[in-house]
């Protein structure tokens, strides 16, 4: 197997395992909010799940410049809606 399809392949997949995260952290923000009344802005979470799709299905073009900053813009916004979930849970201020 060639390596360039070999690390294509294994990018394909993290994504999409990045996007199923995503969308099971989106899930928890969902129930959390009807549970306990807390407004988590749930809708915000599937705002990385697209944009983890769209790499997904190689709209931009892999290991280029936009491809990269896609996938860090992705990244970075999964990083922090989590991060405020996980602060709103434990009640961290």
């Amino acid at each position: 197997m060639d390596l360039i399809l070999l690390q294509k392949v294994l990018n394909i997949y993290a994504w999409a395992i990045a996007s199923l995260i995503m969308i099971i952290v989106a899930s928890i923000a969902i129930f959390y909010q009807k549970k306990f009344g807390v407004n988590t802005f749930y809708y915000i979470y599937f705002i990385p799940a697209i944009i983890f799709l769209i790499i997904l299905l190689q709209i931009f073009v892999i290991f280029s410049l936009e491809g990269e900053s896609i996938e860090f813009i992705g990244s970075a916004i999964s990083f922090l809606v989590t991060l405020s979930l996980y602060r709103k849970m434990v009640g961290v201020k």
